[in-house]
């Protein structure tokens, strides 16, 4: 009978079928949570797309303001609201036209007031709050401090406001320039994605050498013509193998995903982001493989891989709350930042690899990844040459 050395097919077939279970639940966890994450994204950036209203801003309060002033001259009571439920708008017209008389820069008419109203309407603002703050900029900016002497303003106010409440007024700019497309991602690679794929190596790569020597059917595995090299190799394969199927899904889910709900597919940039979180995972279902072949019992291996494993994605957990977008947000902590660098998730730049497929492309990415490949063959190699050469309680 021919001995089996380098990679044994029955054996394959065995761990697939032992661990089909686990490997397709969690397949589907991913796809699910890719999906989901793929319609939150595509409502934040629906909600960043709003039309920007500057300009008709600008447009209805210059009209404000020419009867604000015609109202303080003339003891008139002109007014938008009396403008949008007048049947007749000669005075309106009067005024208008006598104010653009007065300077070439104003060309001022009540069907312009009408349409600049009539597009500030569709903002989700609304017609009354820009007039309240019209009135707030109008009162204020014609007084000044008495004591200072400055010249008042709402800005200014707000800003008073907020410091005497606690807030940081930089703390309101760097919320309303928060990236939350970028937040969404990093909490989705590092933590959503990779729990599913975290459970499945940890109890698949368990299983697959240690579990087997604990419970004593290695001795009948390797009472066949199959070598230890065999067994050490076709687990390791499956090892690879197997991740990078349900990494690939997740991806054929994500292209899919953005396809159907945005419209828009960048493939480069998530064949990217989704290669090095496949890396990720080789470096970390290698520790898994190292531990298997360690010891002879699975209480160890565990505690070792599984061990090393959550510790590095607890680091990631926390490190998340140090990175720069939750601290601009005043909802991280800049020290926490330092579990990034205890964790292999940290490896995983998930900014860096965002930008392959753009004009600029930040490559700090490549030699963190190199970092993973190491680890993951440097964990495979060895654990394959400590299984072929230890004792076995056989």
């Amino acid at each position: 009978m021919k001995t089996t050395k380098i990679f044994s097919w029955p054996l394959m077939k065995q761990s697939i079928s032992a661990n089909k279970v686990l490997a397709i639940a969690c397949t589907i966890v991913l796809c699910l949570m890719t999906v989901v994450t793929t319609f939150a994204g595509n409502l934040i950036g629906s909600t960043s797309d709003s039309t920007d209203y500057t300009d008709a801003q600008t447009d209805f309060y210059s009209y404000l303001y020419v009867l604000a002033s015609y109202n303080e001259m003339a003891g008139a009571e002109l007014s938008y609201e009396d403008f949008s439920e007048a049947d007749d708008l000669t005075a309106y017209d009067t005024v208008f036209e006598m104010m653009s008389e007065q300077s070439e820069d104003l060309d001022l008419s009540s069907e312009g007031f009408a349409e600049a109203a009539e597009e500030l309407s569709q903002s989700e603002v609304g017609l009354d709050a820009y007039i309240a703050n019209f009135e707030y900029v109008y009162a204020l900016g014609s007084v000044q401090g008495c004591f200072s002497g400055d010249d008042l303003d709402v800005e200014t106010m707000m800003t008073n406001m907020l410091e005497m409440m606690g807030v940081s007024s930089d703390l309101v700019e760097n919320l309303s320039e928060m990236d939350t497309s970028a937040m969404l991602n990093q909490m989705y690679f590092t933590i959503m994605s990779l729990l599913p794929i975290l459970l499945f190596i940890i109890f698949a790569g368990n299983a697959l050498i240690v579990d087997q020597v604990d419970k004593g059917s290695m001795a009948y595995i390797l009472s066949t013509p199959t070598k230890r090299s065999a067994v050490a190799i076709t687990q390791a394969i499956y090892m690879i193998v197997t991740p990078f199927i349900m990494v690939g899904c997740a991806f054929l889910v994500k292209l899919a995903a953005c396809n159907v709900i945005i419209g828009e597919v960048d493939v480069a940039k998530y064949a990217a982001l989704y290669g090095g979180l496949y890396l990720l995972t080789e470096a970390m279902a290698g520790i898994c493989y190292l531990a298997s072949c360690l010891f002879n019992l699975s209480k160890y291996a565990l505690a070792l891989g599984g061990g090393l494993n959550i510790w590095f994605f607890i680091c990631s957990l926390l490190g998340m709350f140090g990175s720069e977008n939750m601290v601009n947000t005043g909802m991280g902590v800049e020290e926490l930042g330092m579990f990034n660098r205890l964790s292999l998730v940290g490896l995983f730049d998930i900014d860096a690899l965002g930008t392959v497929g753009s004009g600029a492309v930040d490559d700090s990415f490549i030699p963190k990844l190199i970092v993973l490949v190491v680890v993951a063959v440097v964990c495979y190699v060895t654990g394959a040459v400590r299984f072929q050469r230890k004792d076995l309680p056989l």
